[in-house]
């Protein structure tokens, strides 16, 4: 529960005391448990920060990718591909985060540079292993071949950074990038536009449960079981 506590205190900006975490069993706990911690935080309840988020992502898109052209047609179910081209997504990715100050979930790598690090880096571990002399015991060879895997991945990962463009399947279109940014900020975003209410606080806890335990949305109902319905370990 601890991973995903934190998650939930940073998006909310609350805290949730151990002896209150310990007690959460079923999504509805933890619903009620953060209608608790966010009781102050409640503000207009008429007004959709899901929607509140989305222009403000939608006029920076504008902004950096059309010029301030307010004709281009950005709507919540346009791939993300589209609104952002590939020549210069990374850098827009990272000048709109800065901008607006919000976290950004991250892009991914291409398949092919993701097997090649993978590739790369056993090479290296295969070769750290068998050129090891026989001084060393087979558990500790495995050991260092591990080692040299690790950082060999570590390197490769840094260093391909720049290729690291491509939306994840939880953010292919605006108005998943939209959510997902809601699950990062929702704390900071409800302050921002003055807008918070229970739904916003159902609405980012579902997302933020998708994100963390990998489920679909129509899983996280109140009755839910954490564990034993929703797989949390």
């Amino acid at each position: 529960m601890c991973e995903l506590v934190l998650e939930i205190e940073e998006a909310f900006g609350i805290s949730l005391p151990d002896d209150e975490a310990e007690k959460i069993i079923t999504v509805g706990d933890l619903y009620a448990a953060v209608l608790v911690a966010t009781a102050g935080k409640t503000r207009n309840p008429n007004v959709c920060l899901s929607a509140r988020t989305f222009y403000e992502l939608r006029r920076h898109l504008r902004l950096h990718v059309a010029g301030g052209d307010t004709a281009v047609r950005i709507a919540p179910s346009t791939p993300l591909t589209n609104a952002l081209p590939s020549s210069r997504r990374r850098k827009t990715w990272e000048r709109m985060a800065t901008d607006l100050n919000l976290r950004f979930p991250r892009l991914r790598r291409p398949l092919s540079v993701t097997l090649l690090g993978w590739f790369v880096s056993a090479a290296i571990a295969l070769t750290c292993f068998t050129s090891i002399d026989g001084t060393l015991t087979f558990g500790l060879s495995v050991l260092v071949a591990l080692l040299a895997f690790s950082l060999s991945m570590s390197i490769f990962f840094a260093l391909t950074v720049p290729f690291a463009t491509l939306p994840d399947v939880t953010f292919s279109t605006l108005r998943g990038l939209t959510e997902q940014l809601l699950a990062r900020n929702g704390s900071k975003l409800a302050d921002r536009h003055d807008a918070f209410s229970t739904r916003d606080v159902w609405t980012i806890l579902r997302l933020i449960l998708m994100d963390q335990l990998g489920v679909d949305r129509e899983k996280i109902v109140p009755d839910a079981h954490l564990v034993r319905d929703l797989g949390y370990d």
